[in-house]
């Protein structure tokens, strides 16, 4: 329950602002004029159209500057955009907030913000409300949050809540021109994470255009308690001031600028502002969910403006299409940008819906252009802002066209597909729920589509996107083997951070944990970042392996272990732990150059490292064909002759941050305010706790094995380094020079002379084909030659001891009418039965039959069966019988 207290603002109180309760939402609200609610639909609708509150029209981009400016004039650092993609975080897949680039690091006081007070324009996704892009007026998937946020520690305040208010007020009324008494602020409460805190809704107009928020609080099972950070969160929807600056008809027309006019010139739309302005303070009212809720703004708006729906709809639905068109576009291009690879799992699933819902709609509007060339507009709009996305224009672009042939594909295979799953329904059966799911999920086929595809109804959910999206929101928790340790053990000192060649050290044991002996330091490297374990000594008792929990250390050894307190003797397995620092460091050659040679989006998604082979998975859209895997080789192993030095340091979060960006974080998030960077200059940095050769040169040859598309979106690259690579080597010139030898021929001319050889044997093979006919030919006339005739069929059967190929056979013998064939093989207790349809007789039965006296069984067909196991002993005697048994069935 809120706390009126809370919202006594002297900021309020020396201004001459009225606390008021809204008559119709019963919520309170601060404000100079003479107001009765509070100003938010449903309470209000949008004013703002038409007759906007503000000085001057704004676009997207001039309303940014003007944010970031005027906090910028009241001593706040401004602060690039986090990517879209939050990879120091390892709960979501998204950057929803601009909260979410300080959380939880800088939240937890474990890394001080970039500035502070600081002012930021972060750009985020959302999908809960994907259903309804382009049909309300204002929502997006993508949007930019406009932020200002203080971190007020107890031993630094910065401000609080009535300079945040303040602040936001000079903003919109000084700064951007509204009159001070259209400013109302409703109370309410924010709750998240696990934190919480009074917020006030800023509501201009009918238009809520930020939410200033306090966090203060931490919410327990025991109760409220205060936080020792108390943070001030805002949120401002640069879409909406920028709508609301133009007062025009929707924010779909105020923000989407050149692309939006670019579809519009290739579409025969007629637009009618009235009717679009009728519609957005309709649906400006509504909280729209569900179809049926956008049904209802559809109905309500003809109604206002007395056509009929159908008409409402014809001047709607292409404007609603460019609109889904446009936010997809803008969405994708940030995406991509930030290395998402469309894919059917994690990020690129949102990419991939993306893509094809685009698709659809250009689809719908008729027009025959790629994608790309929409996102390509895209990028130019905001390239002046953002250059990182001419950047990586040509990736960005590269990756749509990408999926957007893969999704021609589908269509090509969806008809085939629909038509296998619809097979079998009842008549007045409808195909939706998880059927419909399933054919998006995993086949990538949207309702419309799947409608196209068939002529049984398709009952699609109000909120189709929203339930597919549902399940693929949240990353899947890492599964981590963890070993409690005491509190009173102290963490382990890893020397093999400070000296990577140690290879003894004496320690003490200081404590026994999960029958693992915890040390006081030790040069043992334990399991992690893909990495495998040390091998070695302790004592005269060998290590099996070695695990890390928290900041402890644990040992595994054969034999019996040591009493605390006992000083050890620790020795290091020395090749062992060379292959693997050799491993490690070809992974981040390797990464660096993948990303170089096939673009932004190439991300780490998994490494191994073992002393005889090790393994990348970068993200990619396609498996590598066999030169651009010669040429990563090739381009890796120079990198190694170069002697680039590897520079390992210890640094602050926020200024590895700072230096290197956020693909620090290639294995995923880091912990720590302190972070491990292993830097290969102009190659790679990485947060990285493995351990790593000096130089490049350490690495020795490295060699990749194969490269193979483990799932969607990914690639995994098998390479060998150093000693392991040589060795690979000498295998396969062994097996080429035995080749050879057995050849009698040169290494030289091994490849012609098998090519030579290959030639000779599909020759070979074509003739022992033709004569394997003719053979199959001649024992067939033979067999039929000597039928059994009873009544009107004839009766072959053969037991074959010679090797003969019985299913060929059989399938010659098929041809002829009133035939029953039994064929026989007796080395492997194989039985076939085939009848010809006008004899009059089921096969299965016959197999039965036969195989009752022969033993075995089998199944099939009424015009052939099939069965094994016979008793070789008995087959004689099962054969002799199947004259009796066809004429007792043809009787019957």
């Amino acid at each position: 329950m809120m706390n009126p207290e809370e919202f006594e603002l002297a900021f309020f109180r020396e201004n001459d602002f009225t606390r008021k309760q809204c008559p119709k939402c019963g919520r309170h609200f601060w404000t100079l004029g003479d107001w009765e609610t509070c100003g938010e639909p449903p309470c209000e609708e949008y004013t703002f159209i038409g007759n906007s509150p503000m000085r001057e029209s704004l676009d997207l981009h001039q309303t940014r500057e003007t944010f970031l400016r005027f906090f910028e004039d009241h001593d706040h650092g401004r602060v690039a955009r986090y990517p879209i993609v939050a990879r120091w975080r390892d709960d979501v897949f998204f950057t929803q907030a601009s909260i979410y680039d300080f959380q939880p690091w800088v939240i937890n006081g474990v890394v001080d913000p970039p500035a502070n007070p600081l002012c930021v324009s972060q750009t985020c996704v959302r999908f809960n409300d994907i259903d309804n892009v382009g049909k309300t007026g204002r929502h997006m998937t993508f949007f930019e949050m406009l932020a200002h946020h203080a971190f007020n520690k107890e031993d630094r305040p910065i401000y609080f809540k009535d300079r945040t208010v303040e602040l936001g007020h000079e903003l919109f009324t000084s700064r951007m021109g509204a009159d001070p008494s259209r400013m109302r602020y409703i109370e309410a409460w924010w709750e998240g994470g696990g934190n919480s805190g009074p917020c006030l809704e800023v509501i201009l107009d009918g238009v809520e255009l930020a939410t200033l928020v306090f966090m203060q609080y931490r919410e327990t099972p025991q109760g409220r308690t205060s936080l020792p950070m108390k943070v001030v969160d805002t949120g401002y929807g640069l879409e909406r001031i920028s709508w609301v600056t133009q007062g025009c008809s929707s924010a779909y027309e105020a923000v989407f600028g050149p692309v939006l006019d670019f579809l519009k010139s290739n579409v025969d739309v007629e637009q009618d502002d009235r009717v679009l302005v009728e519609y957005s303070k309709v649906a400006g009212m509504t909280n729209a969910r569900t179809a049926a809720d956008i049904r209802s703004i559809r109905e309500e708006t003809a109604k206002r403006i007395d056509i009929t729906y159908e008409e409402l709809m014809r001047l709607v639905r292409p404007l609603e299409e460019m609109y889904v068109v446009c936010d997809h576009t803008r969405a994708l291009a940030f995406l991509l940008n930030d290395g998402v690879v469309p894919s059917n799992v994690r990020e690129g699933y949102f990419a991939r819906l993306l893509v094809r819902r685009g698709l659809r709609s250009l689809r719908t509007l008729e027009l025959d252009m790629p994608i790309s060339d929409i996102v390509g507009r895209q990028i130019g709009y905001f390239a002046d802002h953002f250059p990182e996305l001419m950047e990586n224009r040509d990736d960005i672009l590269n990756l749509v066209d990408v999926e957007e042939e893969r999704y021609r594909d589908t269509l090509s295979r969806g008809k085939q597909l629909v038509s296998k799953i619809t097979k079998g329904m009842k008549e007045g059966e409808k195909l939706g729920g998880e059927k419909l799911i399933e054919l998006y999920d995993s086949h990538g086929l949207n309702p419309e589509i799947v409608q196209e595809f068939t002529s049984v109804e398709v009952d699609v959910p109000d909120d189709f996107y929203i339930q597919v999206t549902e399940g693929h929101e949240t990353p899947e928790e890492r599964k981590e083997t963890v070993v409690q340790i005491p509190d009173d053990i102290p963490g382990t000192e890893p020397l093999y951070y400070k000296e990577p060649t140690l290879h003894e050290f004496e320690a003490e044991v200081i404590a026994i944990v999960d029958e693992g002996i915890v040390l006081d330091r030790t040069a043992f490297y334990p399991e992690g970042g893909g990495q495998e374990w040390d091998l070695g000594t302790l004592g005269e008792r060998r290590v099996c392996r070695v695990i890390k929990s928290g900041n402890t250390i644990l040992h595994y050894i054969e034999g019996d272990l040591p009493e605390p307190g006992k000083r050890i003797l620790g020795v290091i397995d020395v090749e062992r732990r060379r292959q693997l620092m050799r491993h490690h460091t070809a992974a981040h050659i390797i990464n660096g150059v993948a990303r170089e040679m096939f673009g932004n989006h190439v991300w780490q998604a998994g490494a191994h490292k073992s002393v005889k082979e090790a393994r990348l998975d970068i993200t990619h859209y396609e498996n590598l064909d066999r030169e651009q895997r010669d040429e990563l080789e090739g381009r890796i192993n120079r990198i190694v002759l170069e002697d680039h030095p590897i520079l390992v340091e210890m640094m602050p979060r926020d200024a590895a941050e700072k230096r290197y960006g956020h693909r620090l974080y290639q294995g995923g998030a880091v912990p720590g305010k302190v972070i491990r960077v292993v830097d290969i200059p102009g190659i790679d940095a990485e947060a990285c706790g493995g351990i790593h050769c000096a130089r490049t040169s350490l690495v020795g040859p490295i060699r990749i094995k194969r490269t193979r598309r483990i799932q969607d979106g990914v690639v995994r690259i098998e390479y060998m380094a150093g000693t392991a690579a040589v060795e690979d080597m000498q295998a396969d010139r062994d097996v080429v020079e035995s080749l050879a030898t057995g050849m009698s021929s040169t290494r030289e001319g091994l490849v012609e002379g098998v090519h030579a050889l290959m030639a000779d044997s599909k020759e070979l093979r074509k003739r022992l084909d033709r004569l394997l006919s003719e053979r199959t030919s001649v024992m067939a006339k033979e067999l039929l030659s000597n039928a059994v005739e009873i009544g009107d069929v004839r009766l072959v059967r053969h037991l074959d001891e010679e090797g003969m190929d019985i299913a060929a056979i059989s399938k010659e013998l098929s041809k002829e009418n009133g035939l029953i064939v039994v064929l026989g093989q007796k080395d492997s207790g194989r039985v076939l039965v085939s009848v010809s349809k006008d004899a009059g007789i089921d096969a299965r039965g016959l197999l039965k039959s036969i195989c009752a006296i022969c033993g075995g069984g089998g199944g099939g067909k009424p015009d052939f069966a099939q069965g094994g196991g016979a008793d070789p002993s008995r087959m004689s005697e099962g054969f002799d019988g199947a004259v009796d048994i066809v004429r007792e069935a043809l009787q019957e």
